[in-house]
């Protein structure tokens, strides 16, 4: 293909010189009286055509002369991006459920109600909490011609503000609802290698990809809201893949998926400040067991030069396992706790 358009241009060059400027150029030059000889004045004006049909022929045909190839001309849309930066707002959705001596909360709430006995907590956004989100993804080697260009690395921070109504039921009965302030924060620091492929004829390549690093994320209580909930903290490794497949210059496909490893509560960046994290896995169990994945879908897509879209929804998920005595009345038998978040981050992409 790429030895095909070649000679389309050369044949290009040369029926513009036929066209545009051969005829003057078969011509006998004539001088008129008094005045410089016709080639001195014309001959310059050839390149004109020259480069304007040259200039046409790359951009219809998406060539560009590579470095290190000898002026060689390959398709514009091999080389993604260096830097990518994505800028949004996020709209989540929390829930978060903790029963005691069962492996789901599932099977606690199916439960007789005479038989539902010990401390519960339940947490579930009756509207979203608004938030923002920025990520960064930086590829240095990524116009290189070599398969090292898929290395990168992938630096994110989220931050989201909640204010909803909670209640707690014991054995004595159930609390009022009250108001309580929380904020929800996510710090990513990873590692990635993608593959890139062409799919067409768009301006940036599709790609499948892999990813390994360190993420943290966070849903604290606002110490002020005198509640004995304490909200969850973790800190763990995540090892996950990623894929997009671009159909048009304006939509792209993209999705991930990834798995966390040991993501226990009772751990935050900066250690146990206020003395209490600790009480994620005490008040619940001797000890604690926990995993959790995630699933992003969406779409994204070039809107003018550099500026891009992109809007995802995004799916979280952990699951603690308790084992051992807790402090809380009815967990002598550890328990189960489940969180999940779901969110729509949406916003504009800036690519260089």
């Amino acid at each position: 293909m790429k030895n095909s358009r070649l000679g389309w241009a050369r044949t290009g060059v040369v029926l513009a010189l036929m066209g545009g400027g051969g005829s003057a150029a078969a011509q006998p030059a004539q001088a008129p009286s008094g005045g410089l000889p016709v080639e001195s004045a014309r001959a310059p004006l050839l390149d004109a055509p020259v480069a304007e049909v040259s200039a046409w022929l790359a951009a219809r045909h998406a060539l560009a002369p590579e470095a290190g190839t000898g002026g060689a001309a390959s398709p514009r849309h091999l080389r993604p991006p260096m830097l990518r930066l994505f800028v949004a707002g996020t709209t989540t959705w929390r829930r978060y459920c903790a029963r005691p001596g069962v492996k789901s909360c599932g099977e606690y709430d199916c439960k007789p109600i005479e038989q539902q006995t010990g401390d519960t907590e339940t947490f579930s956004s009756s509207v979203p909490y608004l938030g923002f989100d920025i990520e960064l993804e930086v590829l240095p080697l990524a116009h290189w011609d070599s398969a090292l260009r898929g290395l990168g690395v992938v630096l994110a921070y989220q931050r989201g503000f909640s204010s909803t109504n909670v209640t707690l039921r014991s054995e004595t009965g159930q609390t009022p609802k009250r108001e309580v302030d929380a904020t929800d924060t996510a710090v990513t620091a990873q590692a990635m290698y993608r593959y890139y492929f062409n799919f067409g004829s768009n301006a940036q390549p599709g790609y499948v990809g892999t990813r390994f690093g360190l993420h943290s994320r966070s849903f604290s209580m606002d110490a002020s809201s005198e509640t004995p909930l304490l909200g969850t903290h973790r800190v763990f490794p995540t090892l996950g893949v990623d894929v997009s497949v671009p159909l048009f210059r304006s939509i792209r496909l993209e999705a991930a998926g990834g798995l966390f490893l040991g993501a226990q509560p009772g751990k935050r960046l900066g250690g146990d400040d206020d003395g209490r994290i600790h009480l994620e896995v005490s008040d619940h169990g001797a000890s604690v067991s926990s995993f959790g994945w995630n699933a992003v879908l969406g779409i994204a897509g070039d809107i003018w030069g550099p500026l891009g879209y992109a809007v995802h929804y995004r799916l979280t998920h952990f699951q603690d396992t308790f084992t051992g005595e807790g402090t809380r009345a009815g967990w002598s038998q550890g328990g189960v706790a489940e969180e999940t978040y779901s969110s729509l981050n949406w916003g504009l992409l800036v690519s260089y």
